[in-house]
């Protein structure tokens, strides 16, 4: 077959096209090889997936968040290793089903050797974003698929994977999808392992800070380059090997020294500067991690990051990142993922949720993260506000607009916001005759105070969040649906406390944050309860309980099942009897072995059964109770109780 067809295209692109092939037929491979769906066995899978653990840990959430985007189009989202082995992916079943989709599963091996060039192999081999579309493929099996795949590297600059989709037609969008994934992957990485390192993000343009184009490095305590991604390697034009001989003053210290800028910059995250590089570009430097911030309690990354996530504080609240709220549950990173794909962008953010979930610190940390995050951050409570005054809170009002008006009149929370971002809380609650008003501001970006003829121009980012189903809202008539639509640019569900698979992590975070830097040890019995509870209040809830019981502690170091409220224990009075008993009965050595399968037995028992049910209340995934049980049983028919 001949090249020409792709002259139209582009020299860059025929290129491309024209080495992948050479290397095909270099290879030995001929256009009408078949490939067959690899039948894989599950000890396989699993000894693949394990050895990919890295790589599924930061990326798994993201092919299926991912898959979210395009879904419905006939397509499937794939995540391969640096080898070319496909080791997760998730895709529309209408494709998966056909004979060309059963081409993708885990397992089957999609590097240029094996399956000619395809937008997995090519990109391995260029070390670079591909699209292979259609007649393109070298295999004539593949030519009525589009494809599309972006590498993921390590903070070494190492390529560990790729992540790709692929479908019947080709989108023009796809392909910078993929590419921003694979980027946010990539950070995600290289902040998840650099928990003891100053992390600094940098860009020419100060703009582009907080978004997928600035540059993240991480210096240990001599200055010495420990990582980098991406667009840091680009910027500084260094490749793989040279990058670890790199050190600070390498890069930046024509204007700024090493011990000047840790003297300035240590326990200050957020701290911004600016210096030269090598070539005599300024750039702006923001400290992104110090270890005296994130270290400060001597245990893992994860309390420290929620001593400032979870913080009521003003102060708290100043310095939260999305990557804070990071702590591992799948839920919570897929809204992470999401709205960090947003940041910069005039894409308005719904977060839904129950109440005591964390919207407003979530918010809080989407302004942070984003370019915005030196503007005002304006929150307002539409539940929280009389209906008589919202309005004149929102846009404001003019000396003498209405009686009591302030002598100078007042310029609204809209104004406010000018230059960062607006939060409407509880939007659901806005009175319905206040909505084509507030369309009218978003559509036409100015305000008009109450009393006033004269209109201002307004720049706002706008979240908004609620605990009701918008959907439901609008159906209902309670609110309008063009104003809905305006405001629904991206919508993430942030999970109650109850679904959340992180809440162990969560309770030390807390306790760390609330004890002000005491230790406090948690009793196993304590802990079972904590864990138990199904949360109605959800974070909030949680805080209280761990602030008074600590108060009620007072000078105490071991937080004791007697320190929490009676509803905690009031599911399995007995659980917290016999759990203490047997604390005190193995002198402060309990076996939470047998305590977890005494609160098993009676968390199905109180549940008559229902599994699913069980799994709530005791805050774990069916699966794993099915897997607790299973063992309790085979216990059980031994003789051990």
């Amino acid at each position: 077959m001949s090249y020409e067809p792709f002259l139209s295209k582009g020299a860059s692109a025929i290129q491309a096209v024209r080495a992948s092939w050479q290397r095909c037929a270099a290879g030995g491979l001929t256009e009408t090889r078949q490939l067959h769906g690899t039948a894989v066995s599950r000890s396989e899978i699993e000894s693949l997936k394990s050895a990919s653990g890295k790589l599924l840990k930061h990326a798994q959430s993201s092919v299926e968040n991912t898959f979210e985007q395009i879904s419905g189009s006939g397509t499937v989202v794939l995540l391969s290793n640096a080898h070319g082995t496909i080791v997760c992916g998730k895709g529309d079943s209408d494709f998966i089903s056909s004979e060309p989709g059963r081409l993708f599963v885990v397992g089957s091996n999609w590097a240029e050797f094996t399956a000619g060039n395809n937008a997995v192999g090519t990109c391995l081999a260029v070390r670079a974003p591909v699209t292979v579309d259609t007649e393109q493929h070298y295999l004539e099996q593949l030519r009525a698929l589009s494809g599309s795949g972006a590498p993921i590297f390590d903070r070494a600059g190492e390529l560990v994977g790729v992540l790709a989709a692929y479908g019947f037609k080709a989108a023009t969008h796809t392909l910078p999808l993929i590419r921003t994934v694979a980027i946010l992957i990539e950070n995600r990485m290289l902040m998840a392992e650099t928990t003891d390192e100053i992390v600094v993000s940098f860009h020419p343009v100060a703009g582009n800070i907080a978004t997928i184009k600035q540059g993240i490095v991480a210096f240990g305590r001599d200055g010495r380059l420990i990582g980098s991604n991406s667009a840091a390697r680009s910027i500084f034009n260094i490749d793989t090997h040279d990058a670890q001989a790199k050190r600070f003053g390498d890069l930046f210290g024509f204007s700024l020294s090493w011990e000047r800028f840790v003297e300035l910059s240590t326990g200050k995250r957020g701290s911004q500067f600016t210096t030269t590089l090598k070539d005599g570009r300024d750039v702006t430097l923001v400290v992104s991690a110090t270890p005296s911030l994130e270290c400060t309690t001597g245990g893992s990354s994860a309390v420290g990051k929620v001593n400032t996530a979870h913080a009521d504080t003003s102060v708290g609240r100043a310095h939260l990142r999305l990557n804070d709220l990071d702590l591992g549950d799948p839920q919570m990173q897929r809204a992470i993922q999401k709205s960090s794909m947003i940041l910069g962008s005039d894409i308005p953010l719904l977060i839904e949720g129950e109440s005591g979930v964390g919207k407003e610190v979530f918010t809080a940390a989407f302004h942070n993260s984003g370019p915005r995050h030196n503007g005002p951050f304006v929150a307002v409570n539409c539940a929280a506000i009389p209906e008589g005054l919202i309005e004149s809170e929102l846009f404001g009002y003019e000396e003498g607009a209405f009686t009591g008006a302030k002598r100078k009149g007042f310029p609204g929370k809209i104004l406010q916001a000018d230059g960062g971002t607006l939060f409407l809380d509880e939007i659901g609650d806005m009175p319905l005759a206040l909505q084509g008003r507030l369309l009218r501001v978003l559509q036409d970006r100015q305000v008009t105070p109450l009393g006033s003829t004269r209109s201002t121009p307004v720049d706002v980012s706008i979240v908004c969040a609620t605990h009701r189903s918008m959907t439901l809202e609008v159906a209902s008539g309670r609110f309008r649906e063009d104003l809905f639509y305006r405001l629904n640019g991206l919508r993430v569900v942030l999970p109650p406390l109850r679904e959340r698979k992180d809440i162990d992590k969560l309770i030390d975070a807390l306790i760390a944050t609330e004890s002000r830097g005491r230790k406090i040890d948690i009793a196993s019995a304590a802990r079972l309860a904590l864990l138990a509870y199904s949360w109605p209040g959800n974070i909030r809830q949680l805080q209280m309980v761990l602030r008074t019981a600590l108060v009620i502690l007072q000078g105490g170091n071991q937080l004791r099942l007697e320190h929490l409220p009676d509803e905690l224990t009031l599911c399995g009075s007995e659980i917290a009897s016999n759990s203490e008993a047997l604390v005190a009965d193995q002198a402060g050595n309990c076996r939470l072995a047998e305590v977890e399968k005494d609160a098993i037995r009676r968390a199905v028992a109180a549940a008559h059964g229902n599994v699913s049910q069980a799994a709530r209340s005791l805050g774990i995934s069916r699966k794993t109770l099915y897997r607790k049980m299973e063992t309790l049983s085979e216990d059980t028919s031994n003789g051990r109780h």
